[in-house]
């Protein structure tokens, strides 16, 4: 059973290039995601943690989309726009498509998606971060 203020993050491939996955809410795919590879969560160069956490509507930060609060030992973690690994500044960023060319990762529509998720996620809500059947390719 999902609580409707829960957004599932569902990593799908980690490799030394990046971490991919697909967000879920209600059950429904809305959104894929890149990451920064697993760095032992070294901040700007790493993904963060599995784990849940408070996300919060975000007039403050870089990016001014969502923050992830109560990372261990990081902070000014965002959801965001970008379209490749160098975006990601080890946060999220989401997409309606994500590719592979010469072992490097891109995600398409980030802006767009990104103003999608806006129309149908509340301002405030969990996200649950998983890597149950992941693909680890190193």
């Amino acid at each position: 059973m999902f609580s409707s203020k829960e957004v599932t993050l569902q990593r799908t491939l980690l490799s030394k290039y990046g971490v991919r996955g697909v967000m879920y809410y209600k059950n429904k795919r809305i959104a894929h995601t890149l990451e920064n590879p697993w760095i032992d969560n070294q901040r700007i160069i790493s993904c963060i943690p599995t784990g849940k956490y408070k996300v919060k509507n975000d007039n403050t930060g870089r990016f001014k989309w969502w923050r992830i609060w109560d990372v261990p030992g990081r902070g000014l973690i965002e959801i965001h726009q970008g379209n490749d690994i160098s975006d990601t500044k080890g946060c999220i960023l989401v997409g309606n498509t994500i590719s592979e060319h010469n072992n490097a990762l891109y995600i398409k529509n980030s802006l767009y998606t990104l103003r999608y998720l806006k129309k149908i996620l509340p301002n405030n809500f969990t996200l649950n971060i998983e890597e149950q059947n992941s693909k680890i390719i190193f």
